[in-house]
């Protein structure tokens, strides 16, 4: 990462710390190879042609409609909340292409400095791209500034960044981004809010169940990381497009850093 953006600056030598976001952000233009130009004009990858008539837009359009219709199914459970000792997060690691388990490993958290952790819900490359994209913006920021900026700043950047991207994208990204003293869920839509406890993805309706009857803000940090864990294992046994590995992670307020409790490899 370090040798990235070292490239980078040398690339763009004036400029600003935005500017950069700002051309990384932009969204990428793939020349389709011979023969792929129907294939991408059905992904919506590129826009409608112009040069097209109204009859051809109509059904590039209605072929684009059919094909969300019958887009693949995903979902995910992760869930986080505060707590006196700081902040407990627990995800799984399904990756789900409709009725088929795309991963049964794929990484759910995403650190975005040493002091915050993002997690993911919806579409993974689209989490993984904005999230490390995130955390190169954080790094630089703390290289101007000598510490990292908190996850609710972080939110609500990446935020702000979503909201200015096409909506013909089709972008999919929610994550809670938190640290020892702030949890914050920010996704595509541009919607950026601050809690004190929040369950994510497909299967959030099991965990909530779980979380309401359990929560308490004096918990001890075993007491929480249980709590947690019984939330996602709660949803994995009742949402088919949740399960594989436990992962979970606490964000101490004694070190003011996050570090992983537990990896339990036995979800359904």
């Amino acid at each position: 990462m370090g040798l990235a953006l070292l490239a980078l600056a040398a690339l763009l030598p004036c400029a600003g710390a935005n500017d950069m976001v700002d051309a990384l952000a932009a969204p990428l233009r793939v020349a389709p190879a011979a023969g792929e130009e129907a294939l991408v004009r059905r992904h919506a990858i590129e826009p409608l042609d112009p040069s097209l008539d109204d009859e051809a837009r109509a059904t590039l359009r209605a072929e684009r409609a059919e094909l969300m219709k019958t887009n693949m199914y995903h979902g995910t459970t992760t869930v986080a909340f505060r707590f006196d000792g700081g902040t407990m997060c627990c995800v799984d690691s399904r990756a789900s292409l409709g009725n088929f388990v795309g991963s049964y490993s794929t990484e759910k958290a995403i650190p975005v400095s040493r002091t915050t952790l993002g997690t993911m819900a919806g579409s993974a490359g689209d989490c993984t791209y904005w999230l490390r994209l995130l955390s190169a913006t954080s790094k630089l920021a703390e290289l101007e500034t000598g510490f990292p900026p908190s996850a609710r700043r972080n939110a609500e950047y990446l935020a702000g960044l979503l909201s200015r991207q096409d909506k013909n994208l089709d972008l999919s990204v929610g994550t809670m981004m938190f640290d020892d003293a702030t949890l914050t869920y920010a996704d595509n839509s541009g919607a950026c809010l601050a809690g004190h406890l929040f369950a994510v993805g497909s299967g959030s309706p099991y965990a909530y169940s779980v979380l309401d009857a359990g929560y308490r803000a004096d918990l001890n940090v075993d007491e929480a990381a249980d709590l947690a864990e019984k939330a996602v294992r709660t949803a994995a046994a009742r949402d088919a497009y949740s399960g594989g590995i436990v992962n979970v992670y606490f964000a101490d307020k004694a070190t003011g850093k996050w570090r992983r409790l537990r990896r339990l490899d036995d979800l359904p």
